[in-house]
């Protein structure tokens, strides 16, 4: 009796360690058994590890390992309860290696199970022999001390589970709240059946409330700006409560300082038996996204206000410029019809090619912002290759003539090659290029060679070769060559003219194509330009004609009576006299609403127009506009063949026109060639 409450008072003692729990109920044991030697062992397949232990002079180390096999504990394990031997030299074990090797001649041991596993060993021994056998009382006490011992160690095991898993689940507290500081991500949480609300570290640091701050839900929602913002999340969360699931939203907050916030919150339903319980969430600072996002929208709307009206002042500009122009090269057209001496013809044709210059520069202006702009648009038509490519040239023929530049042809790699491609922009490509070449060459010649190399799905990349021997460029001047509004040098302009965009819009349309262009130059020595478009190929069988056959004798329209809605009075004379050179009867309107006056008398009267020819833009009402009215007129009227005449060259235009119900388009300057072309499209 003595024993067991002994044995209480030390495993009850919460002053004590674990480790002076277990020396104290070894010296008991010790003292019980009148023995000097007390071991807990801890024994893993066949290592005997001495966890705690008492021994004459501490000679016996905790952290000892002995073979399980050399030790007396062997046969206790084998028995499986507790054994004892009182005269180990006269006994069965008297050749055991532990009696060999120690001379322990009393012994009494017991097996330590702990939570259902062997753990090892309780076992008490002395180097002296017992008078007589251990009594079954002792031996029930051993056991008895080896289920205290093993509960202890079982009871410490499981404390130490515990402390590693709290010492866990606070650093990933801690992980977690310093990813919420990083992130500005709080977390909150509510129990729905105690009501009561959870906010972390972070959460109430966006609310800027203290760290004793306790929220409720009022509270919670109170944070929320009034009107919208409090019945959205209210909503919110009774849906998920009622439905489960989960949500997420943008909210404004007002702090407990004043401040507004936006934020950014997230919640999730944890359900019981189909019942929310539980609600849980995130919640973010998001006030400079949201900033950030305000202002990047403000800035896209000014940004696209400035494209809006960039492109109202090209086409402005289009207008106001194209307009003179029309009237300019309109009168030298038809200057050029009439009888001049040999010096008139000459002026006529300086003056001509600086008309022709100065819309070449506002051609590569608006190429170039329609390019920049996306709204380019490529054709896709069959083309005789060489034939398109010999017409480009011998437009440049007379100026390399005059430079005594000889310019050489090598197309015999393209002879009878049909291909789909827009002519118009190939035709500017090859220009493009030659003009540079001719423009920086003094002397010598431009060699232009063309080469194909077909590919799969008759497709083939055309290359363009333009070598010539002028004034070269060196490396400094190449990294710039190709960049808008930049030429070789400053001085390039004022010597040689241009605009600096060529060879720009020529990178552009050729990747437009599928392609690219690049150039090898050495200074005073020459340029060589290479480039590359991407287009189909087709048989000569297929190839359908895009231009109608040369007529032997010219259509009569003299039958045929054109109204000409145009405001501008130099254009109003140029169109007239182009007409009079063909005999066309017309009258002539300065606006909209005059034209719809003229045809509205003319359905009384029985005149009738065979063709309109409308200017876009005009004041008081412009062509589109008048062009939808004369559509809503009775037949058949309503049908007659309305064409523009603008001098908006933006890619739109064309759209544009046809959207108001006008049935063909020519841009301004109006070409003599190309109106009567038209005019006998529709006589």
């Amino acid at each position: 009796m003595h024993n067991l409450k002994q044995l209480y008072q030390i495993t009850s003692d919460n002053r004590l360690s674990d480790s002076e729990k277990m020396v104290s109920l070894l010296k008991m044991g010790a003292d019980y058994f009148q023995l000097e030697l007390g071991i807990i062992s801890e024994i893993n397949d066949d290592i005997y590890t001495v966890r705690y232990a008492i021994s004459p002079d501490n000679s016996l180390l905790e952290g000892t390992t002995f073979n399980v096999a050399e030790t007396y504990c062997l046969h206790t394990l084998a028995t499986n309860q507790a054994l004892s031997f009182y005269h180990a030299g006269k006994s069965r074990i008297a050749q055991h290696p532990c009696y060999t090797n120690f001379g322990l001649e009393s012994y009494i041991g017991a097996p330590l199970i702990v939570e259902g596993r062997r753990f090892g060993t309780i076992n008490f021994s002395a180097s002296a022999p017992r008078s007589k056998p251990f009594s079954d009382e002792e031996h029930d006490f051993i056991e008895l001390l080896s289920h205290w011992i093993g509960n202890e160690i079982a009871r410490h095991e499981k404390i130490e589970l515990l402390q590693a898993q709290q010492k866990a689940m606070a650093r990933q507290q801690d992980i977690l709240e310093q990813m919420g500081q990083v992130a500005n991500v709080g977390a909150w949480e509510l129990d729905l059946a105690s009501e009561k609300l959870f906010w972390s570290t972070e959460t109430k640091k966006i609310h800027e409330v203290d760290d004793g701050f306790e929220p409720t839900i009022e509270s919670g929602l109170d944070f929320y700006k009034p009107g919208e913002n409090q019945r959205r999340i209210t909503s919110l969360l009774n849906g998920i409560v009622e439905k489960g699931g989960h949500f997420s939203g943008e909210f404004e907050i007002i702090t407990q300082r004043g401040t507004e916030k936006w934020v950014a919150v997230k919640g999730k339903a944890e359900l019981d038996n189909g019942k929310c319980v539980r609600l849980v969430g995130a919640f973010q600072d998001i006030t400079a996204q949201v900033n950030n996002r305000v202002e990047l929208e403000s800035r896209h709307k000014e940004l696209s206000l400035a494209l809006e009206a960039r492109s109202l002042f090209l086409a402005n500009m289009s207008h106001e410029i194209r307009t003179p122009i029309n009237g300019v090269l309109g009168m030298l057209q038809i200057l050029e019809s009439s009888p001049l001496n040999s010096q008139q013809q000459r002026f006529l044709g300086l003056a001509k090619d600086s008309a022709t210059s100065l819309l070449g520069i506002i051609s590569d202006i608006l190429d170039f912002t329609k390019i920049d702009s996306d709204k380019l648009t490529l054709e896709e038509v069959p083309i005789d290759l060489n034939q398109l490519l010999n017409n480009c040239v011998e437009i440049f023929n007379p100026r390399a003539q005059d430079k005594s530049i000889k310019l050489v042809r090598k197309f015999e790699l393209t002879d009878k090659v049909f291909a789909v491609s827009d002519p118009t922009r190939l035709r500017q490509i090859c220009s493009n290029l030659l003009s540079n070449a001719i423009k920086f060459t003094h002397q010598g010649q431009v060699d232009i060679t063309t080469q194909i190399t077909r590919k799969d799905n008759n497709r083939a990349m055309l290359t363009i070769l333009v070598e010539d021997s002028g004034v070269g460029i060196n490396e400094e001047q190449l990294a710039q060559l190709f960049s808008p509004f930049n030429q070789a040098d400053a001085s390039t302009t004022r010597k040689f003219g241009g605009t600096g965009l060529g060879l720009s819009i020529t990178r552009k349309l050729c990747q437009l194509m599928g392609g690219d262009v690049s150039v090898e130059s050495t200074p005073d020595a020459g340029s060589k330009f290479k480039a590359s478009i991407n287009l189909g190929i087709v048989e000569a069988s297929e190839l359908t004609s895009t231009t109608s056959a040369v007529q032997t004798t010219e259509m009569d329209l003299s039958h045929l009576r054109i109204l000409i809605v145009e405001d501008n009075e130099i254009n109003q004379v140029v169109i007239g006299e182009m007409l009079k050179q063909r005999h066309i009867v017309f009258d002539i309107v300065k606006d909209g609403i005059e034209a719809l006056a003229i045809l509205k008398h003319g359905i009384k009267f029985g005149h009738e127009y065979s063709i309109i020819l409308m200017d876009c833009q005009m004041p008081n009402m412009d062509g589109y506009q008048a062009t939808q009215h004369i559509r809503q007129l009775p037949a058949p009227v309503n049908s007659i063949p309305i064409i523009a005449l603008t001098a908006n060259a933006m890619s739109d235009e064309r759209e544009k026109c046809f959207a108001s119900g006008m049935n063909e388009y020519l841009s301004k300057p109006i070409e003599q060639a190309k109106l009567f072309s038209m005019i006998e499209k529709f006589a």
